[in-house]
């Protein structure tokens, strides 16, 4: 009988190695009968006689392998099948578990989380279901964490809630409405309407609500009176019917309740508990917004409140966002300080501060038909700060038993701030894919004026005090007008092309006066008028390569910045030009349906900012003043990071890893000069300096018990900076190290006893080369974490604690520690257990003492302030929940 040939090369599927010894047969396809067998070679090579008439089924098979099947048809003489692609059995029950609602499930790059997965007490918020989330932490004031980035943006159904403020939906929405949660990098508007990625991601995650959640009204009303004359009350209510979404809330407390975001916290214009440094190292003692009560000296009266209105209409076509907020606090206190190294300091601050703020925001998206789109934005706020500090501050040569400056003083300003922007965006795309064309425009403006007075008397050695006795008033304000055009055009189905020009014009002026009350005159020294303005213009060019698995986005941005300087006292102007070439480098792997790498590389001009060129002496505090330099030129900031993350489905482990590194070329930074017990700052160029920073880490989240319900997390972290400066015409290198090994385990079935239990131990390091013999390195360990056990009948018991130790350094000699036990018990009535009654001890052990450490400008600090102390509450909460049936 004649006979043809049947060859292939048998493979696994994920790894791509040969399957030595699998199994090939022939059967006849009329009835199996077997006409043909044999065994695949070391390289997974196979070859088999073919009878050249008939119909046949090749069958191949390996061990804990699926059989591959294919039927060969008569007219088909010579058949190689190439490569046999195997699947195994465990790959495949993946897959299943994947399709039939995964835990978790990563989509290109998206890791979305399947909220049914995670079992959740009744009437618990999402915030409680983030908790729980692998890869995302929440900490005591609602900040979230996404694989090692901090979540800027929560979105509901893809549509901004209250904004960009995180907490008012993790705080207010139900986590029993959720279907999924998703986390990704979020590309800005006209990126994501053009394709062309313009550098520009915020972490962000969207809440896709359950069809059934869209239609009904849902809050929460709680009430809590305590010891001390502590109170707190909420207030939060939601309708929500199809794409309609009206949400109110009303937060008003002393006991630091009232949360909303960090974010807020700088645009209210408060202390957001975040400081950077003159070398731009971020210190966080504790991201919050000032209208929580968080973070600030004293304890603080704070009111916030919000309505929100989203809707779509005419099928899709509008899509209108608009939220009002409305916020207050006031607080008073004492704040010490004491500093130490090259500078050594003591400051003791009584702080009395009011904080008022109204807030608009407004988005409109219009979709003109399938090729045409318009969005735009718009926004109104204004701000009333008003503060007394009443301050004596100290500095200190090598004899620290004697100061050689003393100040004591008493200064109070009060300023209003309005803020106006607006922003459109017009994309049209064309029949042919990927090519667009978009125009944007921007138009920006703050207004800040107001005054103060300050009375100081300033004490030397060997010298008569000097007083100062002043009015201050100052008016800035800040005009910025942007205008740009983009076009896509496709080169091949994978590569795009993009071709941008922008412009930006800014225009800064800034009067700040200050009058002596004695004879009304005006005292040139520490008073200043400036303009400050710069004309941007960049031509960009990019590729985007958007494959199966990989997706490479370049950009190449050449810009042209132009400065003009005119100080109107003397009427001196200064112009400047630079000209710069900014690439920027972002992409994608997606390596296999659960494993993900993402890279980006980036390369900016740093312009100085108005207040480092600004040449003015400040003298809110006469033993500091800070002087701007008219002659700062640009740095430039090379910066890079990787990251890698994936999901075992049948193990449910989470990995993630990643850094970030960068590189800021002749930086801007504060040198400083100590006179006579006086230190002045002023702003300049290292020029032939770099300086460098390094974050990294590292954390596996998985199951030690399936049958007890345990999970644990470990996670590394690795922080490195150098800064440099001057001090007294000494070149100065500051270095800062920061090793950090976190451990969480916890049971969260909602029955019987539950926890979770964090262990954070960390050793950092602070060096300034100028001060070997005095570093602020040491241990540090922190911990935190909840038990609770749940009874029949809604009872349950808890506490909730959190542990902070830091160690001696030769800085400071003494050690901190704090620990903080807050125990309560709860009874939950109504058959839909959503009235709750709680009785809760906050701070048992009276401990909670407001301090930190850090390091800024050269200099070690160590912080104490006045914070909310031991008391008891009671709490009476309703969660109100009425879904309609459509």
């Amino acid at each position: 009988m004649a006979q043809d040939k049947i060859s292939g090369r048998i493979l696994d599927l994920s790894e791509k190695i040969p399957l030595k010894n699998a199994s090939v047969m022939l059967l006849q396809a009329q009835d199996s009968i077997l006409v043909g067998y044999t065994r695949a070679d070391e390289k997974g090579d196979f070859s088999l006689n073919k009878p050249k008439s008939g119909d046949f089924l090749v069958v191949v098979s390996y061990p804990k392998y699926a059989d591959f099947f294919k039927e060969i048809k008569e007219t088909e003489p010579e058949s190689d099948l190439g490569e046999v692609l195997l699947t195994s059995v465990a790959h495949l029950i993946e897959e299943v578990v994947v399709k039939r609602r995964a835990a978790i499930t990563i989509k290109g790059d998206t890791t979305e989380y399947d909220a049914s997965q995670f079992k959740m007490e009744k009437n618990a918020k999402v915030e409680d279901l983030l908790k729980v989330l692998p890869g995302i932490t929440v900490d005591a004031s609602g900040n979230i964490t996404a694989q090692g980035k901090t979540v800027k943006k929560v979105l509901v159904d893809g549509e901004e809630f209250f904004g960009d403020d995180p907490t008012l939906a993790t705080r207010n929405i139900r986590s029993d409405m959720v279907d999924k949660v998703q986390v990704y990098e979020k590309m800005s508007d006209q990126a994501e309407r053009t394709g062309v990625d313009d550098g520009v991601r915020e972490q962000t995650i969207n809440l896709k609500l359950k069809e059934d959640a869209k239609n009904g009204i849902f809050g929460k009303a709680l009430a809590g009176g305590g010891t001390d004359g502590y109170y707190m009350g909420q207030l939060m209510f939601n309708k929500f019917k199809g794409s309609q979404k009206i949400s109110a809330y009303g937060l008003l407390g002393n006991n630091a309740t009232t949360s909303m975001n960090w974010e807020d916290a700088q645009k209210y214009g408060g202390d957001s508990g975040s400081t950077v440094s003159d070398e731009g190292i971020t210190f966080v003692e504790s991201q919050v917004d000032p209208f929580s009560g968080q973070g600030v000296v004293g304890i603080p009266r704070a009111i916030n409140s919000g309505i929100n209105y989203n809707d779509k209409f005419n099928g899709d076509k509008h899509t209108v966002n608009l939220s009002y907020k409305y916020g207050n606090i006031k607080s008073d206190g004492v704040d010490e300080t004491l500093m130490s190294g090259i500078i050594n300091s003591e400051t003791r601050k009584m702080v009395d501060t009011k904080n008022d703020q109204h807030r608009v925001n407004l988005r409109y998206d219009l979709k003109l038909d399938s090729l045409n789109s318009i969005l735009l934005r718009g926004n109104v706020s204004r701000k009333n700060l008003w503060s007394e500090d009443q301050t004596n501050s100290k500095n200190f040569g090598n004899d620290l038993s004697s100061p050689v400056a003393e100040n004591v003083s008493r200064q109070v300003s009060d300023s209003e701030i309005n803020n106006y922007g607006a922003y459109l965006l017009y994309t049209k795309k064309f029949m042919k894919k990927g090519r667009s064309i978009s125009l944007n425009a921007e138009v920006k403006r703050e207004e800040n004026t107001g005054g103060g007075t300050l009375y100081s008397t300033l004490s030397r050695a060997n010298a008569a005090d000097t007083i100062t006795d002043q009015y201050k008033n100052h008016n800035q304000k800040v005009n910025n007008l942007i205008a740009g055009v983009t076009y896509t055009e496709p080169l091949t189905k994978k590569l795009n092309l993009s071709v941008g020009y922008n412009v930006e014009k800014v225009d800064n002026t800034s009067l700040m006066e200050s009058f002596n009350t004695q004879g009304n005159m005006l005292d040139s020294t520490f008073s200043n008028n400036y303009d400050y303005n710069r004309l941007s213009q960049n031509v960009s060019v990019g590729l985007n390569y958007a494959g199966e698995s990989l997706k490479v986005r370049f950009n190449n941005i050449l810009s042209d910045d132009a400065l003009d300087q005119t100080n109107n006292y003397t009427s001196a102007t200064l112009k400047r030009s630079f000209f710069t070439y900014n690439p920027m480098i972002t992409g994608s792997w997606a390596i296999t349906k659960s494993k993900h790498m993402w890279f980006q590389y980036s390369g900016k001009n740093q312009l100085p900012s108005l207040s480092q060129i600004q040449p003015l002496r400040n003298n809110n505090d006469p033993l500091n003043f800070y002087e701007g330099n008219e002659s700062l030129k640009p740095s430039f900031n090379n910066s890079g990071s990787l990251g890698y993350y994936s999901f075992q489905a049948l193990s449910g482990t989470y990995l993630y890893i990643g850094g970030n590194v960068s590189f800021v070329n002749d930086p801007i930074s504060q040198n400083i000069t100590n006179e006579n017990g006086v230190n002045y700052y002023r702003w300049a160029n290292i020029d032939g300096k770099t300086d460098k920073t390094f974050s990294g880490w590292a954390g596996r989240y998985f199951k030690l018990s399936n049958k007890l319900g345990l999970t644990n997390t470990i996670q590394l972290t690795l922080l490195n900076s150098q800064y440099n400066n001057f001090f007294n015409g000494q070149e100065n290198l500051i270095k800062s190290d920061s090793y950090s090994f976190s451990y969480d385990i916890g049971r969260d079935t909602k029955t019987g006893l539950n926890f979770n239990i964090s262990l954070n131990p960390q050793y950092r390091k602070m060096t300034s080369n100028l001060s070997p013999d005095q570093d602020n390195s040491g241990f540090v360990f922190k911990s935190s974490g909840k038990v609770e056990y749940f009874f029949p009948k809604g009872f349950k018991i808890y506490t909730n604690y959190s542990y902070t130790y830091e160690a001696p350094t030769d800085a400071f000699d003494q050690s901190l520690s704090r620990l903080l036990i807050d125990p309560g018990v709860s009874k939950k009535f109504l058959k839909d257990e959503s009235l709750v009654l709680d009785l809760a001890v906050y701070d048992l052990l009276n401990q909670n003492v407001g301090y930190s450490r850090s390091q800024s400008n050269s200099v070690f600090m160590q912080r104490r302030y006045d914070t909310i102390r031991r008391y008891v509450m009671l709490k009476l909460s309703w969660d109100f929940n009425k879904m309609f049936i459509k």
